[in-house]
């Protein structure tokens, strides 16, 4: 029925309300996902499992013209500020490029990071709510890796499919720990030089450790069995990039989630060109500090529904930290961490007072107090 929908309609469309909105079909290694229109979480019902305010509530906005361009079919393409293949004689193809945050500051393009948050805002992993796991009430690598391999179909970049190019790290199964082997086989074997041209792919996984090396870092990943290395100069700049993700303060049970650039060494190694790292609660839900990880875990524990507005590469001047989608209107969750530094403290007086001039319910969090009641009370 999906895949008669998909061929038919190109679409399938979801019955919460009239007119229905429509819904992303992708197919995957023989399993059909269906996932929000891009900027269409608004259509939904409230109550819908596909509403979502990330259309509203989402850094894409800063990007110019040409850095992301989406269709009406779902399908995408990326200017990506890093590129995927260089010419042997340019220094670029052996060296490493600037850091993420850097890369894509003239917005013109998009760096590591501003994809990978776009491919979390595709899989609809920024949204969470209390169906998700009825079971264990956690959301694994092994539930989010399918939904963001789905979310790279449809995806280009300079040309080249992104399902082709990005190799997002499959799930082990101790019952066949070799049943990927062929499949990354295939993606380390495109990093070859043809006619001048030295092809990069990018490698998605979520981070196990850091070792290091007498020329830098070891990253090895979860699930997988190949590290990639990164020189000393990068893993800094990753560190300062994305300070709260990279600290050794990380709450119990957070994750790193990598997007490497890699190219291939002539011994078979990947080395990593540039990186984007992203800090996520144990549900792989993004945070952009230790704090947010604290108050995910907790939104979870109360059984909230909420959404994780993504910064994408640039600071947005007024973003919420969450936004609780069950409630109508929605309700903004602020965590105060950093009330030490003056420029924090006007940024944070400057949104309470848009809040406050637009009647938008607000929770705060002064990580210096205890976390307020976060329980959803309904009139009885």
């Amino acid at each position: 029925m999906v895949e008669q929908a998909k061929i038919i309609d190109g679409c399938a469309w979801c019955l919460c309300t009239d007119p229905a909105p429509r819904l992303v079909i992708r197919h995957r290694a023989g399993v059909y996902y269906l996932a929000c229109w891009p900027s269409g979480g608004e259509e939904h019902a409230r109550d819908c499992e596909f509403h979502n305010t990330t259309g509203q509530w989402s850094g894409r906005s800063q990007y110019q013209d040409g850095a992301l361009q989406e269709t009406d079919d779902g399908s995408a393409s990326v200017a990506l500020s890093l590129p995927l293949h260089v010419r042997t004689s340019d220094p670029a193809a052996s060296g490493t490029t600037s850091s993420p945050r850097d890369a894509g500051a003239a917005r013109s393009r998009m760096g590591l990071l501003g994809l990978l948050h776009y491919l979390w805002e595709r899989a609809d992993l920024t949204r969470s709510s209390p169906p998700d796991n009825p079971r264990s009430g956690r959301r694994g690598w092994a539930r989010c890796s399918p939904l963001v391999r789905a979310a790279t179909d449809g995806v280009t970049s300079a040309g080249l499919p992104l399902s082709w190019c990005c190799y997002v790290i499959p799930p082990f199964d101790p019952a066949h720990p070799d049943q990927h082997d062929a499949a990354f086989t295939r993606f380390t074997d495109r990093m070859v030089e043809r006619n001048g041209i030295v092809q990069r792919g990018l490698l998605l996984g979520a981070v196990r450790s850091w070792t290091p090396t007498p020329y830098g870092q070891r990253c090895d990943l979860r699930h997988h069995r190949a590290p990639i290395f990164f020189s000393t100069a990068l893993h800094k700049r990753i560190r300062r990039a994305a300070a709260p993700a990279m600290t050794d303060q990380r709450p119990a049970g957070s994750e790193q989630v990598i997007l490497a650039l890699v190219s291939r060494s002539d011994q078979g190694n990947l080395s990593a060109v540039g990186a984007a790292v992203m800090l996520t609660n144990a549900d792989f839900i993004p945070a952009d500090s230790t704090h947010e990880v604290v108050m995910a875990d907790a939104l979870t524990a109360a059984k909230r529904t909420f959404v994780k507005p993504l910064r994408y590469d640039g600071e947005a001047a007024v973003l919420p930290d969450f936004v609780l989608t069950d409630t109508d209107p929605a309700t903004l969750v602020e965590v105060w961490g950093m009330l030490d530094r003056e420029d924090y403290t006007a940024r944070k007086q400057a949104k309470i007072s848009h809040y406050r001039s637009t009647d938008t319910p607000l929770i705060e969090w002064d990580v210096r107090d205890r976390l307020p009641d976060l329980r959803l009370h309904t009139a009885t």
